[in-house]
């Protein structure tokens, strides 16, 4: 890849990051797989019909529907960008329709959810800790950079509620569970006697450092291999266990949408396949007609 595309990158991440203000992960995430889309496709031009081709070779790989999905929109943008950056609409693409392919996320039960949480005891720091990150989790159905953000000062627990900043810098409130302020405040009492350097952050790792994801990632893979999870979960898994459980209990798809932080209703309606998926499992197991 030649520099110019690199400055060109360059000058991109920066305009996601102080124009549109999205977070450190989401502005990665974009620069990544551009790179790999030009770097992979041998891309040495910004042109319609360098593009047009790239867009092409997207839809023949052997990526699935949402990837393709994904990367084409990348483009998309960085192109809309590249467009207004020349004050011209230098670049032109092509429509390619590419097929969705929504997979259903995988769930645990509520039995599976306490297994994980009490697996941690009382005893340590990081035994208390690891109990408050995966309480914290289901409970809030944080992202995982959301939990990694938290500080002390963004718990309430005079009102029992909690401050999430989201994608693009976006907050919003969300109820602390009585279980939940019981595991909170037992790790912070260790915490604040262990913690010499006084870290803003809610969670911090042995050397008094904030949490980052890849230890969030490792924390919740271990716990599950300790409680024989047969699932290949990860930290959005609880995420999307809470969101199920609720819509199950009665929790309407507007409030879920507040409480989740989805800028749109629409990617809160995944959930409902879920649900729908549980109502005909209890509806084949009940009902005499079914």
């Amino acid at each position: 890849m030649n520099n110019s595309i690199k400055y060109l990158l360059d000058d991109y991440q920066d305009y996601l990051s102080y124009s549109k203000g999205l977070s450190k992960n989401s502005v990665e995430a974009y620069r990544t797989d551009l790179l790999n889309l030009f770097k992979e496709n041998l891309v040495t031009n910004i042109s319609s019909d360098a593009l047009n081709k790239l867009i092409k070779l997207i839809s023949t790989k052997e990526y699935s529907p949402n990837t393709k999905k994904r990367k084409v929109s990348v483009l998309r943008q960085f192109v809309k960008w590249y467009n207004f950056r020349e004050n011209t609409k230098t670049v032109i693409l092509e429509d390619v329709t590419i097929k969705s392919g929504q997979r259903l996320p995988e769930t645990l039960s509520i039995t599976q959810i306490e297994q994980l949480i009490n697996f941690h005891d009382q005893e340590t720091f990081i035994s208390r800790r690891n109990k408050a990150i995966i309480d914290f989790m289901y409970s809030t159905g944080c992202r995982v950079s959301e939990l990694c953000d938290v500080k002390i000062a963004d718990i309430d627990f005079d009102e029992d509620y909690i401050q999430l900043t989201g994608k693009g810098s976006k907050q919003r409130i969300v109820p602390i569970g009585s279980k939940l302020k019981i595991n909170l405040l037992s790790y912070l009492d260790l915490k604040l006697v262990k913690d010499i350097s006084n870290s803003p952050f809610l969670f911090i790792s042995r050397t008094d450092n904030p949490l980052e994801r890849t230890a969030i990632f490792r924390i919740i893979k271990s716990t599950a291999l300790k409680t024989s999870t047969t699932l290949n979960i990860h930290p959005h898994t609880l995420r999307h266990s809470a969101a199920t459980h609720m819509l199950e209990a009665g929790c309407d798809l507007r409030t879920l949408q507040e409480y989740l932080g989805h800028s749109s209703v629409s990617t809160t309606q995944i959930y409902t396949k879920l649900t729908k998926e549980f109502l005909n499992e209890v509806f084949n197991e009940s009902h005499p007609r079914a």
